[in-house]
Order: structure tokens, then sequence, then C-alpha cells
């Protein structure tokens, strides 16, 4: 289904915040083993590349391991905290990966012809058009109610992600 959208080598990023807030809303989980087996067989495979926040936490170490194992590179950085005080008591949880995603994707150029980017985040529509502009095929693939109008309209092809949950999807949680 993919194959018929990319050219050449192919190179795939994803912002798993933006990932698995989109499946989440869907009532799926990716089973990341299928995803790779998956752009391994439609495409010209490069790495996949994962931007998540670090916890420090035994679960998602596990999961970090697995990852790594199926041969997905990781991308981390610790969670920050912030307390916030006034009007909008409470802590906020913040890790985006928008400048590490956006500069890795400049950085690694020479190595794709077709960038595939799992986030609907309007911030990467600059982005998508520096890319097009460098004869970069771009598809992104996010849901329905997590893809800005931006990204949609910059990229070479937007899928929704519904459309491959029979090829990526998790059957045991």
């Amino acid at each position: 289904m993919i194959s018929k959208f990319v050219r050449g080598k192919t190179l795939v990023f994803i912002d798993a915040a933006n990932l698995e807030s989109s499946v989440k809303s869907l009532n799926w989980w990716v089973d990341y083993k299928k995803l790779y087996d998956y752009l391994k067989r439609e495409t010209e495979l490069v790495s996949i590349r994962h931007y998540c926040p670090r916890l420090s936490d035994n679960g998602q170490d596990k999961f970090f391991t697995v990852l790594k194992n199926i041969g997905i590179n990781l991308i981390t950085k610790p969670l920050k905290i912030i307390t916030e005080a006034g009007r909008f008591k409470g802590k906020l949880r913040k890790a985006n990966f928008d400048v590490e995603i956006t500069l890795d994707a400049r950085e690694l150029m020479s190595e794709y012809k077709t960038f595939i980017l799992f986030s609907g985040d309007s911030d990467f529509d600059y982005l998508v058009r520096f890319l097009r502009r460098n004869n970069k095929r771009v598809v992104i693939i996010s849901s329905k109610h997590h893809i800005s109008k931006e990204l949609i309209a910059s990229c070479n092809k937007y899928i929704d992600l519904k459309k491959l949950r029979k090829y990526i999807e998790r059957i045991n949680k």
C-alpha cells in the first residue's frame, strides 16, 4: 500500500509522542516489529529513527531494548517536568523533538530520496517544504484528528494511520 508513494531509499522518522497519541485515540497500539517488517518489505528502507523522551523507568527500558533489537534507532532525551505557578498551576511534561527531527532530516539528506514522518505536528511544515524544494519525496502518516492542514498541503502524500492498521497493529498488549 505504501510502496506506491515512495521512491528510492527511504528514511522513517517517528515522533513517538505524536504517533502514540494518534493510535491511542483510535483505540489500538503499534507493533513496532510489524511496523519495521512492513516498511522493510514496502520500501527501500535505510533506517527508522524513533524520537522519544526518556522516563528512566524499567518498563520503558525494556521497550527501548525491544526497539533496538528490532533495528530501530532511538533518539532520546530526559522528560522535563516544569512546575507552573500562577493561574496555570500544575506540572507540565515536556519533551519536544521538533528541532532534533528537523536537524537530523537535514543532516541525513544524502542518505534518502523519500522521507516518511509519523507526525501531524504543523511545526514540521517548514521542514517538509524545505525537503520538497530539495527534491525529496515526503510522506506524512498520522490520524485524521492529529494532522495539521499545513502538513497535508505541503507533503507529497498524506496517509491516514487507519489505513496501516492491518499491517502494524499490536494484537496483544
